[in-house]
């Protein structure tokens, strides 16, 4: 997509893993919520899983 790898443009498919907009369509859709509402929930999951989880949210070690 490019919600993920930084390229800003958040319909463009960049690899297996990243996430596009059309992929949060599609859960927002499957869960009856719109996109933005969506994207809080998630925002709060985040917020909640980063206080539980702190050390996965730490930035990776690159050699």
């Amino acid at each position: 997509m490019c919600l993920t790898c930084g390229c800003m443009d958040a319909h463009l498919e960049m690899g297996e893993s990243n996430i596009t907009y059309e992929d949060i369509k599609r859960a927002a859709d499957e869960n009856g919520r719109s996109v933005a509402e969506t994207l809080e929930i998630m925002e709060r999951t985040k917020a909640k899983d980063r206080q539980e989880h702190a050390e996965e949210y730490s930035a990776p070690i690159r050699s």
